[in-house]
């Protein structure tokens, strides 16, 4: 699905699709070019996971996998509630994401167009001072944290001690009852790691940013698609 354009008298051409594979820092959205100098209107194209490339001034979003509307969904993967195609004619699945819940949590299971497991995303649930944190588990890897940024500083390795992560603890909280007390202006940033290791950050869900190479971008982009806000996408599976 295409959506709008530009009024420019030279239409700039369509931004060319990138493998999705390796994609490093991105979005998902409908904006090829964003709007700048000499570009007073953003130019839109197909709604997809796009790849952040060139100097800010002469940026691009660069398409590298399709977002499937929920009549998509319906019609290639009966019973998930996301899907990504591999073209923007949305004939190629590359992946479903479907949601279960243990009452509490919520887990998402990202599976290849094949059927394949790929691996989980879970949405762990939060507290009354606290907010919902997120692991992936990709088989074969350790398990990915994301979680905020004070949070982070408990991640293994960081040899804490129990005073200390308590007093983390506590900050945490009280910060996240601040924001809470108060509209947020801007999405949080979560830090991702496996042990000492930064796998991935994330802005929200607006802007993911990957670091480990070993990360199957699938399940990054499967976050993305579920979003960090109060309540996550549901798709085809909640319509």
């Amino acid at each position: 699905m295409t959506r709008g354009g530009t009024n420019s008298p030279d239409p700039e051409p369509p931004v060319e699709q990138v493998g999705w594979a390796d994609a490093d820092r991105f979005v998902v959205g409908w904006v090829e070019r964003p709007r700048g100098s000499g570009r007073p209107q953003a130019v839109l194209g197909a709604h997809a996971v796009r790849v952040l490339r060139g100097p800010l001034a002469q940026r691009v979003h660069a398409p590298c996998a399709y977002v499937g509307e929920d009549e998509d969904t319906l019609r290639a993967a009966p019973g998930a509630a996301l899907t990504l195609f591999e073209d923007p004619g949305l004939q190629h699945l590359l992946c479903t994401v479907t949601p279960d819940s243990d009452g509490r949590d919520l887990l998402y299971t990202v599976r290849d167009a094949s059927g394949e497991l790929i691996g989980t995303v879970r949405r762990v649930a939060g507290g009354p001072l606290s907010p919902h944190t997120w692991r992936i588990e990709q088989p074969g890897h350790p398990e990915v944290t994301g979680t905020g940024k004070l949070g982070s500083l408990r991640s293994p390795g960081k040899k804490l001690g129990a005073s200390t992560g308590l007093a983390v603890d506590l900050v945490t909280r009280a910060l996240t009852a601040q924001d809470g007390a108060r509209k947020q202006k801007k999405p949080r940033t979560l830090h991702w790691y496996a042990g000492e290791e930064k796998v991935m950050e994330s802005e929200g869900s607006d802007t993911v940013s990957v670091r480990a190479d070993w990360l199957d971008r699938r399940l990054a982009f499967a976050f993305a698609l579920i979003g960090d806000g109060p309540k996550p996408a549901k798709g085809a599976a909640g319509s």
